[in-house]
């Protein structure tokens, strides 16, 4: 069977060398001579040798591959987050094997073991169900694993968060300060701690200054459903005069879904959503949101992962990150 790569081995014989030799000149030794290592260079040219990083690792006994689990559908927010994490790995010279499961757990655990056989050095989570089982064994061996976006405090694990308490204060006082004084949130309570923590900030506020509020806790956040909801609620009433979205996608669903009963009510009811999306300054009207940086997570996640991985910190490191109000048209 014909070989698709070079190999040290074919350089040594074309050259009529021992594969030491050849190694030396690659690891770039001195103890070389000049014309030795360029009739070795120039094999290397003509051969298209690439050094074997996996056989490197497996003789080292480490790894520069990290694994990356997404669990979700097609969404902007993800994206905004893998560029940050590829910023890290570039920062940190790793590579990424990156899976999405799609927010079924059962790929999830698939996606884990596939991820050991390929010898990663450690795990980057970013999920969406409220519960990752899929990982206990991993904390439980000391694996290195990071989570990013949620606070799952039954697992010692290393985190990067945002403040979504304060994220829900944010939303909140907007809508008080834009004259609202029924205020709506559509939110997603099986996602965790996000949600509970974005309704708890909300919930205060509105408490605070007195202003009537209900809460909508919805598992299914995708934008058909969320523009069915806020149509239903609207159609026959102005019952609410602020919503605050559990994030960007379905604040758009609601602008569009009150856009579709009557124009004018945009002009009536303020809407914020959540996360502060790439489309959120594109979208018509311009929409106001809660910043989170999402970049800074990425980035964030694969620092933590790297010092688990070289073994300069043992203790587990729960980072929580500043999130801001983005004032729009909405």
């Amino acid at each position: 069977m014909k070989k698709n790569y070079a190999t040290i081995k074919m350089i040594a014989e074309d050259l009529n060398l021992s594969t030491s030799t050849v190694s030396r000149v690659i690891n770039k030794h001195p103890d070389v001579s000049q014309e030795t290592r360029r009739r070795v260079l120039k094999k290397i040219e003509e051969l298209g040798y690439v050094r074997n990083a996996t056989a490197t690792l497996m003789r080292n006994n480490v790894s520069t591959t990290i694994g990356v689990i997404f669990e979700a559908e097609y969404d902007p927010f993800f994206s905004e987050i893998l560029q940050g994490i590829e910023k890290g790995i570039s920062k940190y010279n790793y590579r990424m094997i990156l899976i999405n499961t799609k927010l079924r757990s059962e790929e999830a655990r698939s996606a884990v073991n596939m991820l050991l056989e390929h010898r990663v050095g450690g795990i980057i989570i970013v999920p969406s169900n409220p519960e990752i089982s899929y990982a206990k064994d991993l904390v439980k061996r000391q694996f290195p694993v990071v989570v990013i976006g949620r606070d799952y405090k039954e697992l010692d694990v290393d985190e990067v968060f945002t403040d979504d308490y304060h994220g829900g204060e944010l939303a909140g006082e907007y809508l008080v300060s834009r004259g609202a004084t029924r205020l709506l949130m559509i939110n997603s309570r099986d996602s965790g701690s996000a949600s509970s923590e974005r309704e708890k900030g909300f919930v205060k506020i509105a408490e605070d200054k007195k202003v009537y509020y209900e809460v909508i806790n919805d598992r299914v956040t995708d934008y058909d459903n969320t523009f069915k909801i806020v149509r239903s609620i609207f159609s026959e009433s102005i019952p609410f005069d602020g919503i605050f979205c559990f994030n960007d996608t379905r604040a758009f669903a609601a602008i569009n879904a009150l856009r579709s009963i009557d124009e004018s009510l945009l002009r009536k009811i303020s809407v914020i959503g959540y996360d502060d999306i790439i489309f959120s300054s594109i979208f018509s009207p311009k929409l106001t949101s809660i910043r989170i940086d999402k970049d800074m997570e990425g980035f964030e996640a694969v620092k933590l992962l790297d010092q688990r991985i070289r073994g300069v910190r043992k203790s587990v490191k729960r980072e929580v990150l500043n999130v801001s109000l983005v004032i729009r048209e909405t």
